[in-house]
């Protein structure tokens, strides 16, 4: 059975490699931009809210 720092390693390779909610939704309900101060990193994120609930999330950086 792995360790845990194999887990999360191996957990941290599968996001790199296969990115969750990474798109645009257009039209977005709700949307915001951030931008990392220290290195400039950019980031978009964009909500869909059906009755209250959010019923999709997605980003793009």
């Amino acid at each position: 059975m792995p360790d845990l720092r194999e887990l999360y390693q191996e957990v941290i390779l599968d996001h790199s490699k296969n990115p969750r909610n990474f798109h645009k939704i257009d039209p977005a309900d709700r949307h915001a931009d951030g931008t990392n101060p220290l290195c400039g990193d950019r980031i978009s994120l964009y909500l869909k809210i059906d009755s209250g609930t959010i019923a999709d999330v997605g980003f793009q950086g």
